[in-house]
């Protein structure tokens, strides 16, 4: 499943990070795939129960359960759209 997400956000934008500009110089700082430093259902999921899931979401990391957390529009449609390209890359 890792692979088939990583195959739709290349196939829709490329090997780049892209995002908000206000966030751009920390996305392109890290690598695309790599562990959040924030916690999240999936340690429930993963960690307790051994259901395999991964992580992808609109907004930059730094903002994720942060007082007045931001998340762009623009993230907000590209996370969408990869979530609409991710079924038929997987399922091929």
């Amino acid at each position: 499943m890792t692979r088939s997400l990583e195959e739709a956000y290349k196939n829709l934008f490329g090997e780049e990070r892209i995002g908000n500009a206000e966030t751009e110089a920390m996305r392109k700082a890290r690598p695309l795939t790599d562990k959040w430093t924030f916690s999240t259902n999936g340690v429930t999921i993963m960690g307790r129960n051994g259901i395999p899931c991964i992580g992808f979401g609109p907004g930059a990391e730094a903002q994720a359960h942060a007082p007045n957390e931001k998340t762009w529009k623009q993230d907000l449609v590209t996370c969408a759209a990869v979530y609409a390209a991710l079924p038929t890359v997987y399922c091929k």
